[in-house]
């Protein structure tokens, strides 16, 4: 269970860091604002998704690590996001 919240914790890092390296500083508030969010989305979502598939198929240790997963990145994409919209934005 560790493994998977801590690989998609470094997912979500390497994200962020590629999204603040990639982005001009003209556009870096906006790029912040659409693409971590977008991206915070689609993890939790994709996360939310293959763990009930996951335990719907009987495999319910994984399903229930990637939902614990979708849930802890919730809280931590949503204020790295906003800090990270307050220091740039």
């Amino acid at each position: 269970m560790v493994k998977i919240i801590g690989s998609n914790i470094a997912l979500f890092a390497s994200y962020v860091l590629l999204i603040l390296w990639n982005a001009s500083s003209a556009d870096r508030a906006f790029t912040i604002a659409v693409g971590m969010g977008l991206c915070v989305f689609i993890q939790v979502v994709l996360n939310g998704i293959i763990g009930i598939v996951l335990l719907v198929m009987g495999r319910k240790e994984i399903g229930r690590a990637l939902l614990i997963s979708g849930a802890v990145l919730m809280p931590v994409g949503f204020v790295s996001w906003l800090v990270l919209l307050s220091i740039f934005g």
